[in-house]
């Protein structure tokens, strides 16, 4: 069986007040496309349908505009993510009927209760998947039952709703005729952020363990923005990652959604197919003419810039603007050289610094030089007398030994001591 796996829409995103419909319109047609020429026997979304948790109008229809075109080619299984809404989930099953061919999971379901899904394929093969939404760290899962583990450490709890799945996935399983696929909207310890994931949702507080994951032949997850093989080596399975990019945290990245070929007994074969991603994000910095250089490969990508000047130009926005008519300019900044601080650090501290009064005495004796006793004697002993000053105790010097204990004579004969 095919499966076609893709994850973290995210629509209503907006970057700098630019909102990303066009880029989402582009991606979306192309998924649609790669569906309808490849035909998979199941398609799954592993969560974040929406950027927040009440999308606006239009959002909530073009997702399920896109999610019907999805479904005329096969079953689609939608896992909430953390920026979904349960109840918004529940709000389009109602609405979209049971005839639908559409599967929203709004909530961790018993193993034997819905947790476990069934798709039968052309070829008598029965793919069991197992589904995951997202579990908020302070939700408590009556599906799960026992509530002395509610308590426990988020790893765990997740730990044990993983097994408790694949218990149910791997019951009475033929490898001669099924396969098992887990959906999930987790963060697994261990994988490459991509910086636009919500923060506290990608803590080390929310990381889950790869040896908890079930023994599939494929996990379609979620949450991780960034395309990439799932940690470990026990389960063949990926992170979709988004099919744009989101933020600054993604530029650069290159996207696309993943397909599985997935045979009974079989390794699964996968595949990634690419995505345009929509309008690229750029980070540009230099001078006018550096940037004036780089404008042929921007077109009408999103732009931040950063403008290095000798100094403040106040017409400096429209030139940029001429360099890069097409662009959308999220926001200029200039960097004149005549208003930048110098950062100090230890050696050019040491290499600025005004020389100290023993520094400057020994530049003078060696300009002048000394005629009363020898410079480098001369020098320690300024030297001495600088130091005893800054520690405040009496300039001593080993001469005056000798004026307070007088050698006794060579011949023996003791000295006299002065009344």
């Amino acid at each position: 069986m095919r499966v076609l796996h893709v994850s973290d829409w995210h629509l209503g995103r907006v970057i700098y007040k630019e909102p990303r419909t066009e880029d989402h319109d582009t991606v979306l047609n192309e998924i649609i496309s790669i569906a309808r020429s490849e035909k998979p026997d199941l398609i799954v979304h592993s969560g974040d349908l929406f950027d927040h948790a009440r999308p606006s109008v239009p959002d909530i229809s073009k997702a399920a505009t896109v999610l019907q075109e999805l479904a005329a080619v096969s079953p689609v299984v939608v896992v909430r993510g953390n920026h979904d809404s349960p109840l918004l989930f529940r709000l389009y099953t109602q609405l979209l009927g049971p005839d639908s061919g559409i599967y929203f999971i709004d909530e961790p379901r018993d193993p034997d209760k819905g947790g476990v899904l069934r798709f039968h394929g052309a070829d008598d093969t029965v793919l069991r998947l197992g589904v995951l939404p997202f579990v908020h760290a302070g939700r408590a899962i009556d599906a799960f039952g026992d509530v002395g583990h509610w308590r426990t450490a988020y790893a765990e709890r997740i730990g044990r709703m993983e097994h408790a799945l694949a218990a149910e996935m791997l019951r009475d399983f033929d490898d001669r005729r099924d396969v098992a696929v887990f959906a999930a909207h987790l963060h697994v310890g261990g994988a490459n952020f991509a910086r636009s994931e919500r923060p506290v949702h990608v803590s080390d507080y929310y990381a889950t363990n790869a040896d908890d994951l079930p023994a599939v032949s494929y996990a379609a997850f979620g949450h991780i923005h960034k395309p990439q093989k799932l940690p470990g080596t026990r389960v063949t399975g990926r992170y979709a990652g988004s099919p744009i990019q989101l933020d600054f945290g993604e530029a650069g990245e290159s996207k696309s959604v993943v397909l599985a070929d997935l045979r009974p007994g079989q390794p699964a074969h996968i595949d990634l197919i690419g995505l345009s991603g929509g309008r690229q994000l750029h980070r540009l910095e230099g001078t006018l003419d550096e940037l004036r250089a780089k404008a042929p490969s921007v077109g009408r990508d999103l732009c931040l810039v950063t403008v290095h000047t000798p100094t403040r130009q106040p017409s400096l926005s429209e030139q940029v603007r001429d360099l890069f008519p097409d662009a959308v300019l999220l926001d200029v900044q200039e960097n004149p050289a005549d208003q930048k601080l110098e950062v100090l650090t230890q050696d050019t501290v040491a290499e600025d610094a005004e020389p100290d009064t023993l520094q400057m005495f020994r530049d003078y004796l060696a300009e002048h030089g000394s005629s009363a006793a020898p410079a480098d004697r001369l020098l320690k002993t300024f030297g001495q007398i600088l130091t005893s000053l800054e520690e405040e105790r009496p300039v001593v010097f080993d001469e005056e030994s000798l004026l307070i204990d007088p050698p006794e004579p060579d011949d023996g004969t003791p000295t006299t001591e002065e009344p």
